[in-house]
Order: structure tokens, then sequence, then C-alpha cells
């Protein structure tokens, strides 16, 4: 009998196996087959979770002496995690020029279809809850008004990526802890009916 499996799922059992497992495994196919699976600044794709994060950048996995709420704890791993998607040279820094483009995990709660779908006072409350430009949802949403200029800044910088593709790496993979960070004060999941 064969029993072939991919190399990615291979690495990623073994990443997430405890050291019996993980010295078994070595055993069985040998240690190259793992070393790209250590979590490394070298690789973003090698930092499949919050503990590879820590692992990568060498910081201790954060205990909360504190009872932090839980989207405090999720921004807190997001940040860290953010840190080690950046990878070992990258060093982000606001351009005062605007000649940096940066790049955000974006997240859409309802589908099209489903706003569509929803009567006018249902609209009007998903609506109410945007800023005046009507594109913002008010996570970390900052903005100095009534001066002579405006200098909004809609977007957690520390939490943004120098790529599209790993913005799109860091919503995906760690959707949990996203969701875990945006739902304050709502649930993930219920639906406007």
């Amino acid at each position: 009998m064969k029993v072939e499996i991919e190399e990615s799922k291979l690495q990623t059992a073994y990443a997430n196996a405890c050291d019996g497992v993980k010295d078994f495994m070595e055993s069985l196919f040998g240690k190259k087959v793992f070393e790209a699976a250590k979590p490394t600044l070298d690789d973003y794709k090698t930092i499949r979770t919050y503990e590879d994060a820590c692992k990568a950048l060498g910081e201790p996995i954060f205990e909360d002496p504190n009872n932090l709420p839980n989207h405090i704890i999720a921004l807190m791993k997001l940040e860290t995690i953010s840190r080690a998607l950046w990878g070992r040279n990258f060093q982000p820094k606001p351009d005062g020029e605007g000649s940096k483009v940066y790049w955000y995990p974006w997240f859409a709660l309802w589908t099209k279809k489903e706003v569509e779908d929803m009567n006018p006072e249902q609209r009007g409350a998903l609506l109410s809850a945007t800023a005046d430009d009507g594109a913002l949802a008010g996570f970390g949403y900052l903005s100095a008004s009534y001066r002579s200029s405006g200098a909004p800044a809609s977007l957690g910088f520390r939490l943004c990526q120098e790529t599209e593709e790993k913005a799109k790496y860091f919503g995906q993979q760690f959707i949990e802890l996203w969701a875990e960070y945006l739902k304050f004060n709502f649930t993930v999941g219920n639906r406007l009916k």
C-alpha cells in the first residue's frame, strides 16, 4: 500500500504536533522535510499561529494577568503577528509624502446579495454604523476634524502589510483572531432577519 501526503500538509501537522510526535515524524520522514515548517522571519507563510509569530520574533507568549477584554488580547496578538509577517528586514514607517502604499486586511460582514435583500430599515441600521464618508465601519477609526484641514487615519497602521498578498494571508490565516478583535459588542455569525 502506498500513501501520499502533500508536503505542506505534513509540515502543518508537524507545526501543530507535540514534541514526541515531532520526534516520531522526523524519524519517519527526515528532519529536512520539516525545516521549512519552522517559523522564520524570512518566509511569512511559516507564521501560521500566534505562537509561531512569538517563536520567530523570539518573544514570550502573552500571559494575561489583568483579565483584559478578549478584543484587546486579540489586538495585541494581531500586532505581534503583523510584526512577524513584516519579516526580518522590513521596517514600516509612516510616509509623510504619501508615496508608500500599505495594505490592510479587509473584511465584508455581509455579502452584496444580503445587503440588497435588506429592507430599508435594516439597510439604514447598517449604514448608520458608517462614518459620514459612507465607507468606514468605525473599527479603530480616528479623525481630526473641525479645523482648517482634516487628518483621518482610518486603519490601524500596525496591522498593515507592505504587500496585498501578505495582507490577504494575514486576514485569512488569522480570521478567528480578527473576528475576536472586530466583534466587540456584536456576535460573529448573527444576521439581520
